[in-house]
């Protein structure tokens, strides 16, 4: 963590960066939203993963415990996951 006096620094240098290479400056802030949006796209893309497992796995495990009414529930929120996961790939241009 920064105390005051080194974020007033970084301030003017940031600052002075913008003013003297303006187009410089820029590059970083466009390859730091990109970044963003590429993780939290990782980060959705993990969670719907999960819950697509997760699903299935209980799925499968209350089939076999003899509860075919509950498992089918399970495989049809899992479905609705895969669905979601694809359109979600899809809207964001086809990224893994």
């Amino acid at each position: 963590m920064l105390d005051d006096h080194e974020r007033e620094t970084l301030r003017d240098i940031q600052r002075r960066l913008r003013v003297d290479d303006p187009d410089f400056a820029k590059s970083f802030g466009t390859g730091t939203r990109r970044l963003r949006r590429a993780a939290a796209t990782d980060l959705s893309r993990r969670a719907y993963t999960a819950m697509l497992v997760v699903s299935s796995g209980f799925g499968v495990i209350l089939l076999l415990a003899g509860s075919p009414f509950l498992a089918l529930l399970f495989a049809a929120l899992a479905v609705w996951v895969w669905y979601a996961r694809a359109q979600r790939d899809e809207n964001d241009g086809g990224r893994p």
